[in-house]
């Protein structure tokens, strides 16, 4: 790729949210735990594909970039093992999940000189209930059976999208298989899309060469850059409502605990705010409460 002549009105500020999912070589669930075969060579897969990403990115004008580790206890990525200059986001607990950081701070800790000009989702997969999408699940896969966002059936793509659309970053690049990608540009139009692998099913995909799949991240994320009219700014709502089909009614009876909370049947619920980031966090909590409540023998 030619590098760009850049001048200092092209340079950005890029923040990435990194999941493990939807990154090229991934098919199955014990690939993304810490404690199973193949976790080692899943996050070094997952490194290369950040690592592309922010080059590419760089290639594109960001002279900023912020990487918020969005998988599981959130503590894959090596701050060593990224591009130089790139921050970190890491750990667990933070308080906007896969996202924390985006509005310019995690917790108290500022993240960035100032706000974001964009946001990049790297590794994402389709939402709960998709069939023809690797590792289908949205947030809490065993607590979650649909999430809804003002009627329209979202996953982590559209809430993570919706939360940065609050605080005012659009979303101007993705990656991920192509259940994801066709996902995201039927909620939020065209969009910047890599796929970096074919659904089969939830677990099966075909691969790409990954030499091809390195390559393509560094053109789309600096592509991505080039062309703004494809940046998405999904800004939910004053207010808004997210209904929750739960796996289990004992599920639904802790998240009735919380004020605000609507029974709508026996496994589903229903919360609503005038301020999205709150309404975001309900979420986490009513997720938090439904994993307490499952039942590991029946």
């Amino acid at each position: 790729m030619a590098a760009l002549k850049l001048t200092e009105s092209y340079y950005m500020k890029i923040y990435i949210s990194a999941d493990l999912e939807g990154i090229n070589g991934i098919c199955h669930s014990s690939q993304t735990q810490p404690t199973e075969r193949g976790f080692e060579r899943a996050v070094a897969l997952l490194h290369q594909e950040v690592n592309a990403v922010i080059r590419g990115a760089r290639l594109g004008g960001a002279r900023e970039i912020v990487v918020n580790d969005a998988h599981w206890d959130m503590r894959n990525l090596e701050s060593e093992r990224l591009e130089p200059g790139t921050t970190l986001i890491s750990g667990w607990q933070k308080p906007f999940s896969m996202v924390s950081g985006c509005a310019g701070a995690a917790g108290l800790a500022s993240v960035a000189s100032g706000p974001f000009d964009a946001a990049y989702f790297v590794g994402y997969h389709a939402m709960s209930g998709t069939a023809r999408g690797v590792l289908s699940h949205t947030y809490r896969a065993k607590v979650f059976l649909d999430v809804s966002l003002n009627g329209q059936p979202v996953g982590e793509t559209g809430l993570n999208a919706a939360a940065c659309g609050w605080w005012g970053v659009p979303l101007a690049f993705l990656s991920g298989d192509d259940a994801v990608c066709e996902e995201a540009v039927d909620l939020l139009g065209p969009l910047e899309c890599v796929t970096v692998k074919k659904a089969v099913s939830r677990y099966s995909a075909v691969f790409a060469p990954q030499e091809d799949v390195i390559a393509q991240l560094e053109a789309g994320a600096a592509r991505a850059l080039e062309n703004k009219n494809r940046w998405r700014l999904f800004r939910p709502p004053s207010p808004s409502t997210l209904e929750l089909t739960m796996l289990d009614p004992a599920m639904a009876d802790g998240a009735e605990l919380l004020p605000g909370v609507r029974r709508l049947s026996d496994r589903q619920i229903a919360v609503s705010h005038n301020n999205f980031s709150v309404l975001f966090n309900l979420m986490l909590a009513i997720g938090a409460i439904g994993e307490g409540r499952r039942d590991r023998h029946f």
